[in-house]
């Protein structure tokens, strides 16, 4: 019996690896635009997959029990996918797998890889030798499924401006996320401070992204510093971020869901790297180390695959090494276009 061109593709966590999961998606469509494609995520992530056609989604919900688990098996099933692609492989993505593993249902995994990570981490190697990037690891999932895609392109736009930023733009926009989950990945604030200080005078606005709490409160003091700061927390949704990003004429983050939400539409960017490092895999899709990269290269990095744990010299050195100028210098290279 020959098998379906149904496809199911599962990626629900975390932001950064949803948004890189859309390049290996887009390869997937365009290879083969006969396949029914369904992505399996979270609702409030699926605009990321707005720019990939003909996309159907099963929304998973954020705080699910093993029951809600079993529901979504059933539903599954019943949707008869002739191939199921688990392209992050954690205990819950893993049953999901195994449920729907049924006779005419062919499943494929992504592979970890902790070992090749580990390595890089204890830098066993003076010269570090980069992991495969995710982008391209999910697409090993769908060739090991028989579904091979050529390797992903960027595709640059410049979406709609959410209404809650739609202005005319008269001079340089820039954009700053300088947070993330971990703190390892975090550019010490009292030092970002200074970076907004110079760059507040060569922009017409600075869009500060965050989170809320004592992020959102960070972003509400520089606003009441410096009268052309915005913050964007809570006036968007990841969709209207990602739009307004594409219009920014450079955005400076840090290793974060921020970074790979700017290669969806190949906005301009640079990345401060701290205790992580993008030998490891997480690298932005696209990007070019030397243009888009700042990192201090010290015999400590990386102590760290993904933010995990502690510094052990507790002062991260790897980010004070790096000069608010350094940022600053770089961020003008890109606004006048050397």
């Amino acid at each position: 019996m020959p098998r379906n061109k149904s496809i199911l593709v599962i990626r629900l966590s975390a932001i950064g690896d949803v948004a890189m999961s859309v390049h290996a998606v887009r390869a997937l469509r365009d290879k083969y635009p006969d396949h029914k494609i369904t992505v399996c995520t979270r609702e409030r992530l699926a605009g990321f997959f707005a720019g990939v056609p003909d996309l159907d989604f099963i929304f998973f919900p954020a705080k699910a029990t093993f029951v809600d688990l079993l529901k979504f098996i059933l539903k599954a099933r019943k949707m008869n996918f002739g191939y199921v692609a688990d392209i992050q492989n954690n205990l819950r993505t893993s049953i999901m797998r195994i449920g729907l593993h049924k006779c005419f249902t062919k499943v494929a995994a992504y592979d970890q890889r902790t070992y090749a990570k580990w390595r890089v981490k204890r830098r066993f190697c003076k010269r570090l030798t980069p992991v495969r990037n995710n982008v391209l690891r999910f697409c090993d999932v769908f060739a090991e499924l028989g579904l091979p895609v050529d390797e992903p392109k960027v595709v640059k736009k410049v979406l709609p401006l959410p209404e809650a930023f739609d202005d005319i733009k008269n001079g340089n926009w820039i954009g700053i996320a300088p947070f993330s989950r971990k703190e390892k990945k975090i550019y010490p604030l009292d030092m970002m401070t200074k970076v907004v200080d110079m760059l507040t005078q060569k922009a017409e606005k600075v869009f500060i992204f965050s989170g809320p709490g004592k992020e959102k409160a960070y972003a509400d003091e520089l606003a009441a510093r410096y009268p052309n700061v915005v913050p964007v927390f809570g006036k968007t949704d990841f969709n209207g971020e990602t739009a307004l990003i594409s219009n920014l004429d450079v955005l400076i983050t840090m290793d974060s869901a921020t970074m790979h939400m700017a290669t969806l539409t190949g906005a301009p960017f640079i990345c401060v790297w701290g205790g992580t490092h993008p030998s490891t895999g997480y690298s932005a899709w696209g990007a070019d180390w030397k243009a888009n990269y700042i990192q201090a290269d010290m015999p400590c990095r990386p102590c760290s695959n993904y933010g995990e744990g502690k510094c052990r010299y507790k002062d991260f050195r790897c980010f004070k090494e790096i000069d608010p100028v350094i940022i600053v210098y770089k961020t003008l290279k890109f606004l006048n276009n050397d």
